[in-house]
C-alpha cells in the first residue's frame, strides 16, 4: 500500500487477526468503535465541563494556491 501512499495503521492488521480469530466481519466496526468509546465520552465530558469545543491548532505549512490537475492527468 505504501506504492499508493497509503499507509495502513494498526486496525489494518487488526483486520486480520479478526479474521483469523473467526470474527464474523460486520463485527469489525462494532469492536473498533469499543474501544474508542471511553476516549470519545472522555472528550465529551471535558468539553462540556469547560463548555468550550476542543480543536486541535493547526498551522498550514504546505503550498499555497497550487493549479488544479484533473484526476485523468495526475500521475
Amino acid at each position: 500500500m505504501r506504492a499508493k501512499g497509503i499507509y495502513v495503521n494498526v486496525d489494518f492488521y487488526a483486520g486480520c487477526i479478526y479474521h483469523y480469530l473467526g470474527i464474523p466481519a460486520d463485527l469489525y466496526i462494532p469492536i473498533f468503535a469499543i474501544g474508542r468509546i471511553p476516549g470519545w465520552v472522555a472528550h465529551a465530558l471535558e468539553q462540556y465541563a469547560d463548555n468550550l469545543l476542543i480543536r486541535p491548532l493547526l498551522h498550514y505549512v504546505g503550498p499555497m494556491e497550487r493549479p488544479f490537475v484533473p484526476i485523468d492527468r495526475r500521475g
